[in-house]
């Protein structure tokens, strides 16, 4: 019997639960750390600038959703970020490649300049359907791990200022001390109030699971951490993320990034957690000695690609 034609549509709250299938089968066969648990999903889903009912495209086959496409849209920098898969069985026939026009296409009418998707390093597959679509390669992201089950970490030096845990309600605080440390970092949109308090409260995170650096009321620098227990057939097991870690640029090159990083670290293991990752940008060679002068290694890589959605 013939397959039925595929269909790419927009996604719909109902596809949830085939989606979140898509997710898991896909990961156990690929192993690019690409896991995504129902909750994980849920939470990326409900991210207030995402809109999944406009901003997902999900393709399907006699009823069987096989394949995804997101942009997420950020009009502030002009940017479109582009995510999607599809599954192993499903591939070689196009899928990706209608998916991923459609996705493009979507933020183009946006107004948006380019669209940019990030994928492993290792992947060849997706980076030769990247290339075919007409994206270029610019940037390098690293992955580092950090294993503290058979190590101490280093005592935090002496300092004017005091370091502290994020209190509830503290949100705009938050939301300016990281727009201001990555004011003149490559590929960041500054972030809202909103969008930061509904990170810091997700599964993954609290108030309390964020350090701040103080001098005096003043915010200077901070650490964010986030814990995700992975579930699989045989174990159940938690990681740790340094999430995101900042400086205020007044206050760089004074030991306050590596003084907050350990505050961050020695909260994660205090909750027991022993197994630390991270990801730092490839052209930031301050911030990778930093890490690995707290024992962080290099892990992965993975590669940005990008693409001019302008008409000429």
């Amino acid at each position: 019997m013939r397959q039925k034609k595929i269909i790419i549509r927009n996604y719909h709250p109902d596809d949830f639960d085939d989606l979140a299938q898509l997710y898991m089968e896909t990961e156990a066969h690929d192993r690019y750390g690409r896991y995504i648990s129902r909750q994980r999903l849920a939470e990326d889903l409900g991210h207030p600038r995402f809109q999944p009912e406009r901003n997902l495209w999900v393709a399907e086959r006699d009823d069987n959703l096989i394949g995804c496409a997101g942009a997420f849209l950020e009009p502030e920098i002009g940017r479109a970020l582009l995510d999607g898969l599809v599954h192993p069985l499903q591939r070689k026939k196009g899928i990706a490649t209608e998916l991923f026009a459609h996705a493009a296409e979507h933020a183009r009418q946006a107004g948006l300049r380019v669209a940019q998707i990030c994928i492993p390093q290792k992947n060849q597959a997706a980076k030769n359907l990247v290339k075919r679509l007409g994206l270029q390669f610019i940037r390098r992201f690293i992955g580092m791990a950090l294993d503290l089950s058979n190590g101490r970490l280093p005592v935090n030096t002496a300092a004017a200022y005091t370091i502290r845990h994020l209190r509830p309600g503290e949100e705009q605080l938050l939301t300016d001390i990281q727009n201001r440390s990555f004011a003149d970092a490559w590929g960041f949109n500054p972030n809202t109030t909103e969008e930061i308090a509904y990170r810091i409260n997700l599964g993954s995170c609290a108030p309390e699971d964020i350090l701040v650096a103080c001098l005096k009321d003043r915010p200077i620098g901070y650490c964010w951490t986030r814990r995700f227990v992975q579930k699989h057939a045989a174990d159940e097991n938690a990681k740790g993320e340094i999430h995101m870690l900042g400086v205020d640029p007044d206050f760089r090159k004074q030991g306050v990034g590596r003084n907050v990083l350990l505050a961050g670290l020695s909260h994660l293991k205090d909750r027991g957690i022993t197994i630390i990752e991270l990801t730092t940008d490839g052209e930031d060679p301050v911030a990778f000695r930093l890490y690995e002068s707290a024992g962080f290694q290099q892990m992965t890589i993975s590669e940005w690609y990008e693409k001019s959605l302008i008409q000429v």
